[in-house]
């Protein structure tokens, strides 16, 4: 008789922890602000020849004076990668300014067709559980 007792005890505190567990996830799903900067995209550039610090300080300015580029822009060695709103300027469209602003000889880097159509997110396969249970509490609560 204390033995069910305590089974049930048990049951019952793990379906409560279960429970609260779950509505909180609800919650968190239902109160999720969508994100703000997905315009904005990362792109590169490869050069031909390594920058010293004076080209990169020079690149840097010149990728700065496009409209769209954001303030973080990286330069390692040969390539330069930046960030920008794709609203304002694709990657092409900046690749060409920069390139009539200065003789460089650079190629812009574009994703390989079987890189480019893969899901960016590994953990939310559109025809599993977990992505489909999220978008059902987001259609409930929005």
């Amino acid at each position: 008789m204390k033995s069910n007792k305590k089974i049930k005890t048990v049951l019952l505190s793990f379906l409560g922890i279960f429970l609260l567990l779950f509505v909180i996830l609800v919650y968190h799903i239902a109160t999720a602000k969508p994100v703000e900067n997905a315009t904005i995209q990362v792109s590169r550039i490869d050069f031909d020849k390594p920058f010293d610090s004076l080209s990169t300080i020079d690149i840097k300015q010149k990728l700065h004076s496009i409209a769209g580029v954001k303030d973080e822009i990286i330069v390692k060695r040969n390539v330069v990668v930046y960030f920008h709103d794709n609203r304002i300027a694709d990657s092409k469209k900046i690749y060409n300014q920069l390139m009539t602003k200065g003789n460089y000889k650079a190629e812009r880097f574009v994703l390989p067709e079987n890189l480019a159509n893969k899901q960016v997110c590994p953990v939310m396969k559109k025809d599993g559980i977990s992505y489909k249970f999220t978008k059902l509490v987001q259609k409930v609560f929005n």
